[in-house]
Parts: structure tokens; sequence; C-alpha cells
């Protein structure tokens, strides 16, 4: 990427040059690199094709993106010819493209105004996981697909997927910020279905993923997590017994308790939904019709977001505007604290960016999202949890969920779910308990999050926009428990 550094910085001048009028001006290049190794049932695929079909398994590519502010109006190019004279006619295009939104936008767009920062960052890692020779991911692939040449009780389908990619990234602006960033990053996906001829079927889908080394990955016993995966599907299809009704506690375990920080907490907050620009595509907020201070939940429940968590598969530093991360607390005490925000929305709220900004490539436009959200820690240890749960369910992980557009009506059905009686957890299989609950009624349930000793994470894909954008997140948090809840 460095032979085309000059390349990002001639872009920027002639942005300024032949008497343009810019408000601002940034350029964005970028490399985006990744392998796909994908093994179904044993059989090794590469990229989405079968391995003699296939030509996009390793992808390289390399790209520039430009986006000028012209008397209130925004213009974006991108492109993956890294020549002067292209780099001419995409400033010439953005320029234009400015000025007739500026004329046609009924307010100006603006940009909040923040520091310029000239740094070069990256994530921590000793092996570059895109430094490691593909035999040697195949035989890490191999390892873990050897668990199923033993003899299980059920029969399962199985599909191993490992992304190994790169981003590099220098970003300029005309406001004197000037960023260079690497960031590698890795991540697996079992897909493990369990089918009971002529009975009962159950599937895991999981993610890990970091932005640590191939060491710090391979050390996560990460087939010890399947092996166990694997026993928990097949007793579920065999022991599992029916949910009981009524009213009862529920004690959620990191697994559930972060898909519901990311999609009842991370994504209503997000400011371009709650002024509705997402509406025709990821969907809107229920906190449009509310402001901060608004009472969401109980005094105890905290939700937080926070990109700066070295290793975590949404880590970064400065987000794809410039702006210096830092954790953003959405949910305080129960309140309404915090939206997430890019420099457009937080300039009209007149605050400055709490640096949400984030593009999957050089092709794509920086949008509000998340990186790792999570329930904070509280003050409960998890056997101080159950031991207060006269009848409950513990719903330790989740097999499907549903959420509206408006993130406000939810539902979570459990997979690995066990009952609890008399403060003890059985080892008595609930069949899919399902937690049906609107988002204050969810938040308004809990009256505990577990001490920090029991937190854990999990890697996922976070989809937004058209075209989309599937942007690498952790979901996590302690053990949570709610109280008087029904289950659907």
């Amino acid at each position: 990427m460095e032979e085309f550094k000059d390349l990002a910085e001639f872009a920027l001048e002639y942005a300024r040059e032949n008497g343009r009028t810019c408000d601002y001006a940034e350029v964005r290049l970028e490399n985006n690199n990744s392998d796909i190794l994908i093994f179904i049932n044993g059989k090794m695929h590469m990229g989405n094709l079968p391995i003699e079909l296939t030509t996009d398994a390793f992808s390289r590519k390399s790209g520039i993106n430009i986006r000028l502010l012209v008397n209130g109006g925004m213009g974006m190019v991108a492109t993956n010819i890294l020549n002067k004279e292209t780099i001419c006619d995409c400033v010439d295009h953005a320029y234009k493209t400015a000025k007739r939104s500026g004329a046609q936008r009924k307010s100006p767009l603006k940009m909040s105004e923040e520091k310029a920062y000239e740094v070069k960052w990256q994530s921590k890692y000793k092996i570059n996981p895109m430094a490691v020779p593909l035999e040697e991911k195949i035989t890490y692939l191999q390892d873990l697909i050897s668990i199923f040449s033993e003899k299980h009780p059920v029969n399962f389908i199985h599909i191993f997927v490992l992304i190994t990619e790169q981003r590099d990234t220098y970003f300029i602006t005309s406001e004197g910020s000037k960023i260079s960033s690497h960031v590698p990053r890795i991540a697996l996906i079992p897909v493990i279905i369990g089918v009971q001829p002529g009975g009962k079927n159950e599937q895991s889908y999981t993610t890990y993923g970091t932005t640590g080394g191939w060491d710090e990955f391979t050390s996560w016993n990460i087939k010890q997590k399947v092996e166990d995966k694997v026993k928990v599907l097949g007793d579920i299809i065999l022991k599992s017994k029916k949910s009981p009704e009524g009213e009862i506690d529920i004690i959620l375990g990191p697994d559930v308790a972060g898909i519901i920080s990311h999609e009842n907490c991370g994504h209503p907050h997000e400011a371009d939904r709650i002024l509705g620009r997402e509406g025709a595509q990821a969907g809107e907020s229920y906190l449009k019709e509310h402001e901060l201070g608004y009472k969401i939940g109980n005094e105890c429940v905290n939700v937080f977001e926070d990109p700066t968590i070295l290793g975590s598969y949404g880590f970064y530093l400065y987000d794809d505007e410039g702006v210096k991360a830092r954790r953003r607390e959405l949910i305080k005490d129960g309140i309404f604290n915090e939206m997430l925000h890019n420099r457009e929305t937080a300039a009209m709220f007149n605050i400055q960016s709490n640096a949400a900004a984030r593009a999957v490539a050089y092709d794509r436009e920086p949008l509000v999202r998340m990186a790792n959200t999570y329930f904070a820690p509280g003050d409960l240890s998890f056997e101080e949890m159950v031991e207060d749960v006269k009848l409950g369910i513990f719903m330790k992980s989740f097999t499907e969920w549903n959420i509206d557009d408006k993130r406000l009506q939810s539902k979570y059905v459990g997979q690995e779910a066990y009952l609890i009686e008399n403060g003890e957890i059985s080892n008595i299989f609930v069949l899919k308990p399902g937690l049906e609950i609107s988002t204050p009624g969810l938040f308004g349930s809990i009256d505990a999050q577990g001490k920090e000793e029991t937190m854990e994470w999990q890697g996922a894909f976070c989809g937004k926009s058209e075209p989309g954008q599937g942007c690498p997140v952790w979901t996590g948090g302690p053990a949570v428990r709610l109280r008087n809840v029904r289950l659907a």
C-alpha cells in the first residue's frame, strides 16, 4: 500500500485545486485481503463454491474512497484503478455530486468539529493470521472435523468456515488528519446440525473471532468447545422436557445476554436509525419517540459499547472518519444515556462524534455501527444469582431470535437451557423456552448482572445498509437475571 500513499495525497490536493470550495475532503486508501476456507461434512470448499469452480476464495482488493462536502451536500466516489487520471475523474465526479446534493437538500449536511490526528495504530499479535500457510490452516480444520469420526447417538451435519483477513488503511483529510492502521483478523464459524432420524433436530451457529494472532486464536481450545457443543446438541434432542408455564425467573448466559445487548440496545441506539435514515433498509428505533434521560430499565442495567478492547473482533482505535475511539455508555443505571454517532449525526445533535463510523471496505460508506456491545458486570456471582431462584430457567444459549424493525418487540428461544429448582440448576434440559418481551419490559425485568468473572464474549457479523456491510463485532457480558417473566 505504501506505493499508493502519494496517490492518496494527490487526490486530496486535487480536491482543493481549481477554485473548488470544499467544506471538507477526505481520502481513504485501503488494502482489503482475505482467505476463506470451508469444509462441508469433511470435504473442503473454497469461498462459496467447490474448490475446482471458485476463483474468489483468496481475495486481494485495493482501492481509494473519496468523500467531499460542498455547500451542505456530500459526494462519494470509490475506485480500484489507481492512477492519477482516474483519481482526477473521481474527484471531479464527487465534487459535482456534492454540489447537486447540496442544492437539493432542505437542510445542509454538516460534520461535527473533531480533533485531527497524525498517528499509526494496529492490533497486537505475534503471528499474523494472513501469514499462516494454507496447509497449516487445513490441518487445523481437519483436526476439528475428526470430532465427527467418532460414533454419536444422533447424526451430525457439520460446516466449518475459517476466515483470515487483513485491513490496511491510510486516511487523510483536509483538516489535517493522517492516520494509518493495520488490523489482521481471524474468525472460525462452526455450524453443527444434529439430526435424529424421524425425530427432532437442533442446530448451532457460533463465531469465534479476534483481532489477535494465530497463536492466540489456537490457544482457545476451540476443539473442546465444539466437542461440548456436539454432546449438548445430542442431549437436547434426546433428553429435553417441556418448559414450565406461567411467570418464572430466567438467568441468561453471556451468549444470550450478548445477542440481547446487540439487538435490543446497540441497534436502537444508532443515531441514524433514530433519525430515520435506515428506515427502508435496516430499520428504525423505538427511541425515536424518546430523548436522552428516558428510563429504559431498572437501575442495575448497564449496557456499554467499546471498540478499544484489545483482541476483540470489533477492535479499532480510530474510526473511519478519523475520530478517536472510546467506550460508549448506551444504557447507564437504566437510563437512555448515549447514542452511537458518526460526524454527520453528531453535528445534528450539536455534539461531538463518539467514533462509531465504520466501513467494511474501500468501496463502502462509513456508517454508524457497533463494535463490541455488552452488559457491564454487576455485583453478584453466578451462584448468588441462582440460589435466590425458587423456580426458573438457566438459558445458557439460544437457537433463534426475532426482533421488529424498531427494536421494540423481541423473542429469544433457548437452546441449552436447564430447569432451576429451589436455588439449584438441575440436569433437566428444557425444550426451547421462549422469551417474548418488549425491550423496556426486558430491561425492566432485570434485577442483577453477574460479576466480571462471569463475562464471556462471542464474535458476530453485524449487518446493515444497502449494499450490505457485515462488520465484525463482539457481543457478550456476564450472566443476567430476569424476574417474573412469562415464557412464550
